[in-house]
């Protein structure tokens, strides 16, 4: 969108080609900088993930955190592991992120890890710095 004397207006993201799908090693934080920002890039299978280099709780490194699960909800004196190689973890103070929705694990922080739009067409990997859409499920 265009005004007269107006800079443009860019109202979708640009999409960003970031290589092949098996140039990302599977559980390890790739670094990527696009458009000034340093970007996380994590495979889980054959889908990429991808989240800001910044802990909503202090700012700390997210891209030199490490990748983990998490116990899931269950009845007492049960234990489900799960997520497994979706959580991320802020080297920092330890809290902990999901990468699908940059939610905190156990909801103890209001704010979310910033993550973004990943597609993988073909074998190709792009991304889009807009907040990716909350999936409706997570297992």
């Amino acid at each position: 969108m265009q005004t007269e004397n107006s800079i443009p207006v860019r109202s979708e993201p640009i999409e960003h080609h970031l290589g092949s799908l098996d140039d990302f090693v599977e559980r390890k934080i790739s670094v990527a900088e696009i458009e000034g920002r340093r970007v996380g890039i994590l495979r889980k299978d054959d889908a990429v993930y991808a989240f800001a280099d910044w802990c909503p709780h202090h700012g700390g490194p997210m891209c030199q955190g490490q990748v983990s699960g998490t116990m899931l909800p269950s009845e007492p004196d049960e234990y489900h592991f799960g997520m497994d190689g979706l959580i991320v973890k802020c080297p920092w103070h330890a809290y902990e992120f999901n990468v699908l929705t940059g939610e905190s694990m156990g909801n103890i922080m209001r704010t979310r890890l910033m993550v973004y739009h990943t597609e993988v067409r073909g074998n190709q990997v792009y991304i889009r710095l807009k907040r990716a859409a909350s999936p409706t499920a997570t297992t």
